[in-house]
């Protein structure tokens, strides 16, 4: 069986070796990629939070403009209940309009006007009235930046 020849270490072996390019260095796109995948990244985060921060305007100026509506549709002979709408701001892309008058057995009145037999529905028809203009608003403040 023959011996294998092992490699001595002189001057000229070391000098090849620190010659030798790594794997990066002659020509690998990985960190190349690395770097342009995270620059992608962080553009498309900086994009995105402007879109939820443009979209959140839009809902608090659209939320505004229908609790308005609302007021304003409100049967007159419920002054209490016109002036109990509340639009709820604190979740992100969500908005609430909410009625909290409340009739003296704790029922939310607004109900009753929309869905009682003798009732004045207005809810749902000032909203779908209003639809449009709602879209119109938040998509103005999207097209703003």
């Amino acid at each position: 069986m023959a011996k294998k020849k092992q490699a001595v270490a002189t001057p000229e072996t070391e000098e090849k070796k620190k010659k030798k390019k790594s794997r990066a260095e002659r020509g690998s796109l990985k960190p190349t990629l690395s770097g342009f995948s995270s620059a992608i990244d962080e553009v498309l985060t900086g994009i995105k939070e402007e879109m939820y921060e443009a979209v959140d305007r839009g809902l608090d100026k659209a939320s505004e403009y229908l609790k308005g509506k609302l007021e304003a549709a409100t049967p007159i002979d419920t002054a209490k209940t016109r002036t109990k709408w509340e639009a709820n701001l604190k979740y992100r892309n969500v908005r609430y309009i909410n009625n909290t008058a409340l009739n003296e057995q704790n029922i939310p009145i607004v109900n009753l006007l929309e869905f009682a037999e003798k009732g004045n529905p207005f809810v749902r028809k000032t909203v779908s009235e209003n639809e449009a203009a709602v879209v119109e608003i938040i998509k103005n403040e999207i097209e703003k930046k």
